[in-house]
């Protein structure tokens, strides 16, 4: 009997492995990423390895907690799994036919797709007035709706010049820095130790975010350097974020851990600890304009409507 019960858990639990590969992915954006999240959600439901609503509620909300431990600073994972349980909860109680209710879930999911590809043209068209012509935009790390920012304002012949950080150790920086550069973008490549110079030369710096609290915003670890830099030498920072992005610190706790030490230093002496964070957290204040759906706002102005 307990073998069967654990075969059954292992055969629910299926998708064990592939959170598991999210939860190791620290080369991908926060839009990628959380757009496998919904791939494993959906394939789930698309499967049925439930008999009833309540079934499908508690085996869903196990998935969709397990996806959001994967990767807690990621919002977008949040919202996704969140607005899908939700969803579900919403279904007036009388509807009883699970294949309808799989339908109406499935349908929900497509949903969320389209939404968020309209979100990210607006964004991008809206980014991309912030790009003035003969201008030079520094960036970090490797964030979609910056590359779909700077993709676009490319596609209206706006004349720009780029600086990417090779942003260590994962080097998805420079990843971004050949797709740019192979899209028609004049590019340049830069240590991450060169921020100084590249913030000096630059017109603004402009990020991404992977989560956006009351009164911070997260995003890979050398972001917190260049937005003080940024301030220190007069020049604006922005950043570019999905409102369902937002999730604040009181609904689901910020936490730091350190990653896989080889990635800094192979083999470590005794006596020589090696700390590996790839996120921080970087306050508000230093913030000059957020890009979202919704607009172009000053700091003050999206805190006071959105958060």
């Amino acid at each position: 009997m307990l073998n069967n019960n654990i075969q059954n858990n292992q055969e629910k639990e299926y998708w064990r492995p592939q959170v598991n590969e999210i939860k190791e992915d620290s080369i991908h954006s926060s839009l990628y990423l959380s757009e496998q999240a919904l791939k494993i959600i959906e394939e789930y439901i698309e499967r049925q390895p439930y008999r009833n609503r309540t079934e499908l509620i508690q085996n869903l909300s196990k998935l969709g907690n397990a996806l959001v431990r994967a990767k807690p600073l990621m919002a977008l994972i949040y919202a996704r799994a969140h607005r899908v349980i939700q969803f579900i909860h919403s279904i007036p109680r009388e509807e009883r036919n699970i294949e309808q209710i799989k339908q109406m879930v499935l349908e929900e999911i497509r949903q969320i797709r389209k939404e968020s590809a309209e979100k990210q043209k607006i964004i991008a068209r809206l980014g991309s007035r912030m790009i003035l012509e003969r201008q030079i935009v520094l960036t970090h790390s490797a964030s979609g709706i910056v590359e779909s920012i700077l993709t676009e304002a490319h596609r209206l012949k706006r004349k720009f010049r780029l600086i990417c950080t090779e942003s260590r150790p994962r080097f998805e920086g420079v990843q971004l820095a050949k797709k740019m550069a192979k899209a028609g973008i004049k590019t340049r490549l830069i240590p991450d130790a060169d921020i100084t110079r590249a913030v000096k030369e630059a017109h603004f710096v402009l990020t991404g975010t992977d989560r956006i609290t009351e009164n911070s915003f997260i995003n890979k670890t050398g972001t917190g350097a260049l937005a003080i830099l940024t301030n220190e030498m007069n020049k604006p920072f922005y950043i570019a974020a999905d409102c369902d992005k937002i999730l604040l610190k009181r609904t689901y706790p910020v936490r730091f851990t350190s990653v896989n030490p080889k990635e800094i230093c192979k083999n470590p002496p005794e006596n020589l600890t090696v700390q590996n964070i790839y996120f921080e957290e970087i306050p508000l204040s230093y913030i000059h304009k957020i890009i979202c759906e919704y607009g172009i706002f000053e700091k003050e102005e999206f805190i006071e409507r959105f958060l």
